[in-house]
C-alpha cells in the first residue's frame, strides 16, 4: 500500500515540475498551455498514487555492495595463491589454479558491472554480476569433481555471493525506480526536465525548501563557471579567428550569466524570491545568446552546447524551487 507521506512528497515534486514546464514552455496560447499543465498533473498524480517512488539511493547501495564484493574477491584470490605455493598434490594444484582464474575473472566482471552501472547500462551490469557469481561457483564445482570435497573457500564464497546478490537486488530496484519516474514524466510538457527535477529532489531530500533553492542556484553557478573556464581554455587553444571572435562574445555572455546568478543568492537569503527568480531566469537568456552567436547564418553548432544544456537544466530546476518559495 502506498504511504500518504510518500504520495504527498511525490505529488509536491510533480507540482514543482509542472510549474517549471509552465515557466519554460514557449506556448502561443497561455490559457491552452495552462490547461495542458493541469491535465498533466492529474494524470501523473494518479500514477503517483498507484506507484510510490522510493527515495532510497539504490545506485549508491548497489555500488557499495559490489565494491565490497571486489575486495572480498581479491582476498579470496590472495588465499588461493597462498595455498598454491604450498600445494604438492596434482589435483589440488589443478583445482586451486582453476579457482585463481575463476576469482580473477569474477573481480574483473564486477569492475565492468560498476562501469556499466555508471553508464546506466543496467542490463550489462546485471549480466556481469551474474557471470561473476557463476565463476565463483565453478571454483566450488572443481573441488567437488576432482577431490570430492568442499573447497577451502566455501565460507568466503558465501560472503562473496551474498554481496553480489545484494548488488543485483539494488540494481533491480534502481531499474524499477527509474522506470516509474520515466513513466510518470512521459506525459509532461518537458519529460527531461521532469526526470531531472524528481532526481534532484530525491538526491537532496533532507534539505528544506529554502535549502533546496540555494543548493540548486549554487549548482547552476558551478555549471556556469565551468563553462566560462572551458571557454578560457578554448580561447588559448583555438587558432580560427572567426571561432575566436565568437568565443570572446560567449565569454562575456557567460560572465554576465554568472554575475546574475551570484546576485540571486543574497536575494534568496533576504527572501526576495521575485528578485531571485528574475536574476536566475536572466542567466538562461545569456546562455541562449551565446548559442545564437555560434549559430549565426551558417547555423554552426556551438562547442559549448552539451554543457549549456546541463546549465539550462540546472537553472530551470532553480526556477522551479524559487517559484514554489515565492508561492508559500
Amino acid at each position: 500500500m502506498v504511504s500518504l507521506h510518500g504520495l504527498l512528497s511525490f505529488c509536491f515534486v510533480l507540482v514543482l515540475v509542472l510549474s517549471s514546464n509552465h515557466l519554460t514552455a514557449k506556448a502561443h496560447n497561455k490559457s491552452t498551455n495552462q490547461i495542458k499543465v493541469e491535465a498533466d498533473f492529474k494524470i501523473i498524480a494518479e500514477l503517483a498514487g498507484k506507484n510510490s517512488i522510493p527515495n532510497a539511493d539504490f545506485k549508491g547501495l548497489a555500488k557499495l555492495a559490489l565494491t565490497k564484493a571486489i575486495s572480498n574477491g581479491n582476498v579470496i584470490c590472495q588465499r588461493v595463491n597462498s595455498l598454491l605455493l604450498k600445494s604438492s598434490d596434482m589435483y589440488t594444484t589443478r583445482s586451486l589454479t582453476g579457482c585463481s582464474t575463476n576469482y580473477k575473472d569474477a573481480v574483473g566482471l564486477i569492475n565492468k558491472s560498476l562501469a556499466a552501472l555508471d553508464a546506466k547500462k543496467y542490463g550489462d551490469a546485471k549480466t556481469c554480476v551474474t557471470d561473476a557469481l557463476a565463476n565463483s561457483t565453478k571454483c566450488e564445482d572443481r573441488f567437488e569433481e576432482l577431490l570430492q570435497r568442499k573447497s577451502p573457500f566455501t565460507f568466503m564464497k558465501a560472503k562473496f555471493g551474498l554481496l553480489c546478490l545484494t548488488g543485483l537486488k539494488h540494481i533491480n530496484l534502481l531499474v524499477q525506480k527509474e522506470r516509474l519516474i520515466t513513466e510518470g514524466c512521459s506525459q509532461t510538457l518537458d519529460k527531461e526536465l521532469c526526470i531531472s527535477t524528481v532526481g534532484f529532489f530525491q538526491e537532496n531530500k533532507g534539505l528544506g525548501l529554502h535549502g533546496l533553492a540555494k543548493l540548486a542556484v549554487e549548482k547552476a553557478l558551478q555549471d556556469g563557471t565551468r563553462i566560462h573556464n572551458h571557454i578560457s581554455v578554448l580561447l588559448k587553444t583555438t587558432s580560427d579567428k572567426c571561432v575566436l571572435k565568437k568565443l570572446k562574445s560567449c565569454s562575456a555572455f557567460y560572465l554576465t550569466a554568472i554575475g546574475k546568478i551570484k546576485a540571486s543568492l543574497p536575494a534568496l537569503d533576504c527572501n526576495r524570491y521575485g528578485d531571485a527568480s528574475t536574476w536566475v531566469g536572466a542567466a538562461i537568456g545569456s546562455a541562449e545568446t551565446c548559442e545564437g552567436v555560434f549559430a549565426g547564418k551558417s547555423n554552426t553548432i556551438s562547442p559549448l552546447t552539451p554543457m549549456k544544456i546541463e546549465f539550462s537544466k540546472q537553472v530551470s530546476i532553480s526556477l522551479v524551487v524559487i517559484k514554489k518559495l515565492a508561492g508559500n
